[in-house]
């Protein structure tokens, strides 16, 4: 059986052999998803909703186990596999197990004409869908999909990424312990050949978050059986620093924003858009505080930045480093990889040229930020919007009634006033971009919508209280007449409404007498 030995990005040291997941194999993980989907949906929505409070008390329990795991896996800092992928994904379990049962139930439609009838919208499962994960989070991105798709109703495939595999066999392991029903979530190992085989399995939809380039492949596969997807793609996202800001609280979100995982974040901080006239004072206090980052191995509390976790990613970097030299794009700090390369020192690059290169408009995906400058908000609205990405963008100002203001100009899917990035991990908010970061929401209630069909119920509002309608065979002139007066009934005016109303009732009354005839 062929294999993958997972790897510390710090140290090349290896974390485990884990056996690769035969493409051939996967109808019979798709045979036995759908047998135990039918079973878990027959369940109540509230007795799934408490599988997740079983499940957040199982990742409580080895929360110190999966914080070493994601640290030696995937190279983040302790500290932030903690708090950005564990704890994050406890509030989740907590929100979705609390408020589950209240989205998904049935929803009362109002009617406007037909006052006698009802309409309810009632959600139910969309079967078995497949969950395709970055390296990135490697646990709560997935897991926040996982536990969607399972307390909706749904079974779940999940392929986590090839770099992070380990990772994912975790997720798999506490769910098992959990208690979760057999085969409501399985696991399978592979790179982007078992993620092709997963879609031509046909799951009932394909929830993706990766690259651009990837993205348009899972599409344009998913398209030939209709599959529908859910796709996150990542950004080139903006701060915009107002010069009303305080130098010291702006400068520390930017640190946080685009440093944060090493800049391995598809809500990072790529963009610095800085009013020129707070511009030299801005990047001097934020080239001090990036000279204090402490980069180094992950298995320990005493760093900020871990390694570069893909070896691919390491070749974006050096390709976009080396055309923003040879365009003379400044570089106020950093730049370099380590002599071992599994580090890029901490960048910050500005100057003239900065916005014609690729460090600007192109995602990095690493602990570099690009600064430029704008003279006014329309200047700085249309630059943050001039990129083809459209994940989060960030305002940092004293005065938030104009950043609300701004906030609604900008071609993003989440905007954030005087915070960055960290709203990804809440339970209570849709998460998702527009332009190429994808289509598609994840978490909150918009998120949950994302795992269930919606079935559309009509009936009487009262048992007993239906009759012939009125615009059923035989066509008569009465009829038509009545329905012509119905449409002035709609007019603006209340005079013509009345003066309209006893001619329709008269009409229609003779249409009734009519109908009892015919």
């Amino acid at each position: 059986m062929p294999t993958i030995l997972t790897k510390n990005p710090a140290s090349g040291e290896p974390i485990q052999e884990i056996e690769l997941t035969p493409p051939e194999s996967l109808p019979e993980f798709f045979a036995r998803a759908r047998s135990a989907q039918k079973y878990w949906a027959a369940m109540s929505l509230r007795k799934r909703a408490d599988y997740l409070l079983q499940l957040r008390e199982a990742l409580i329990l080895r929360a110190d186990e999966l914080i070493d795991a994601i640290s030696s896996e995937n190279g983040k800092p302790q500290f932030e596999a903690m708090t950005n992928e564990i704890i994050a994904s406890a509030d989740l379990l907590t929100f979705f197990a609390k408020n589950s049962p209240k989205i998904l139930a049935d929803q009362r439609i109002p009617m406007q004409l037909m006052k006698h009838r009802r309409s309810d919208l009632n959600y139910w499962p969309l079967g078995v869908v497949a969950v395709i994960a970055p390296w990135n989070y490697p646990f709560l991105l997935p897991f926040a999909d996982i536990i969607m798709a399972l307390v909706a109703g749904n079974a779940v495939i999940f392929k986590p990424s090839e770099i992070t595999p380990y990772i994912g066999l975790k997720i798999q392991e506490i769910c098992n312990e959990a208690g979760l029903p057999p085969f409501v979530l399985q696991t399978v190992i592979g790179s982007g050949e078992l993620g092709a085989a997963i879609i031509a399995q046909k799951p009932n939809k394909i929830f993706f978050t990766g690259s651009v380039a990837t993205g348009k492949k899972v599409m344009e596969a998913a398209a030939k059986n209709l599959t529908p997807v859910n796709l996150e793609l990542g950004g080139k996202d903006a701060m915009i620093v107002l010069p009303d800001a305080d130098l010291d609280y702006a400068t520390s979100a930017a640190l946080w924003g685009s440093m944060s995982n090493s800049g391995q974040v598809c809500a990072s901080v790529e963009r610095i858009l800085v009013h020129e006239r707070i511009r030299e004072p801005f990047v001097q206090l934020l080239k001090q505080k990036i000279q204090k980052l402490r980069q180094g191995p992950a298995l320990t509390q005493k760093i900020d930045l871990g390694p570069i976790t893909s070896d691919k990613q390491k070749a974006v970097y050096l390709a976009q480093i080396q055309e923003a030299k040879s365009k003379d794009v400044h570089f106020d700090i950093g730049g370099e990889l380590s002599s071992d390369q599994r580090y890029l020192s901490p960048t910050l690059v500005s100057g003239p040229q900065i916005e014609a290169t690729a460090l600007y408009q192109e995602e990095t995906f690493g602990p570099v930020a690009a600064i430029t400058t704008f003279k006014s908000i329309n200047e700085a609205i249309e630059k943050a919007n001039h990129n083809r990405y459209g994940l989060l963008a960030s305002i940092i100002t004293k005065n938030i009634s104009l950043a609300e203001e701004i906030a609604r100009q900008l071609e993003v899917g989440t905007v954030t006033i005087n915070e960055v990035v960290y709203t990804a991990g809440l339970g209570e908010t849709p998460w998702g971009g527009v332009k190429d970061s994808g289509f598609g929401r994840t978490h909150s209630a918009m998120g949950l919508y994302e795992f269930v069909n919606v079935r559309h119920i009509h009936k009487p509002r009262i048992s007993w209280l239906y009759f012939k309608s009125p615009w059923w065979f035989p066509y008569t002139p009465y009829q038509f007449v009545s329905f012509r007066l119905l449409l002035n009934l709609y007019r603006r005016s209340w005079i013509e409404k009345l003066k309209t109303f006893p001619h329709f009732l008269w009409n229609f009354l003779q249409f009734i007498k009519l109908e009892k005839r015919l």
